[in-house]
């Protein structure tokens, strides 16, 4: 009889354990080291990296975008590879380092990039962008 409890206590505590996954499965920290992305990023949260952030898409916040300096392929660079992966982030995003980005990046907020940021694709921002510093 105790085997049989045991055995639905633990049925019991998968089922709710599966039914709690996909809550908490995708959950990103909020402080991070070097990130380094194949294809698309969304920002949605506040997210730091100590680091680099390094993404093969374009840029895009809904909010401001703030770096050392901004490269496009305008300014030299190629045009990003086709990809189509995705990189989730909840808030506002800010990378301490530079932050190089070969596909898509959209953020949902405020972008801060305390080095250079460079985009293989555009950049664009529902806010100013700041360039702290002319190359």
């Amino acid at each position: 009889m105790p085997s049989r409890l045991l055995v639905a206590m633990m049925a019991a505590t998968q089922l709710s354990l599966g039914m709690l996954w996909p809550q908490w499965a995708g959950a990103q920290p909020s402080t991070t080291g070097s990130i380094a992305v194949g294809g698309s990023a969304h920002v949605k949260g506040p997210v730091t990296v100590q680091g680099t952030l390094s993404v093969d898409g374009s840029v895009y916040a809904e909010g401001p975008i703030t770096a050392a300096w901004f490269s496009s392929p305008g300014r030299g660079y190629p045009p990003p590879p086709a990809r189509r992966l995705l990189k989730v982030f909840h808030g506002p995003l800010t990378v301490h380092g530079t932050m190089v980005v070969h596909g898509d990046l959209h953020v949902d907020g405020p972008l801060t990039v305390t080095g250079p940021l460079e985009a293989g694709g555009g950049i664009d921002a529902g806010g100013p962008m700041v360039e702290r510093q002319a190359r």
